[in-house]
């Protein structure tokens, strides 16, 4: 079976990909992200929405007030610390919230 010789100069320039449309945020990971964690716990050692009802109760979790993947940012007045029990509340609203615009655009094509 007969080889097909290399092409030479012929083929086509790559090009850089480039995102369609608007990417979320990227999150801050590793020592980065630890010291931003540790940061926020030290200045909101206890959880803000428990203080909001007037319970008193530690943070376990800091979290994105505006998720990263709406549009929210890593910057520090973003976040909030937030009880295991509140964030749990708060990221199970938000998946609701996320898979009711899913079906709305479902919908739409």
């Amino acid at each position: 079976m007969p080889m097909q010789p290399p092409r030479i100069g012929g083929a086509r320039k790559r090009v850089a990909w480039a995102p369609t449309r608007k990417m979320p945020v990227k999150r801050v990971r590793g020592r980065a992200g630890q010291k931003a964690r540790a940061q926020v716990i030290a200045e909101e050692p206890l959880c803000r929405k428990c203080l909001e009802r007037g319970v008193t109760r530690k943070t376990d979790k800091v979290d994105h007030i505006v998720p990263l993947a709406w549009g929210g940012s890593d910057a520090r007045s973003n976040k909030q610390g937030l009880c295991d029990p509140c964030h749990d509340e708060k990221s199970k609203a938000e998946r609701a919230i996320d898979a009711e615009q899913r079906r709305r655009f479902d919908a739409t094509r």
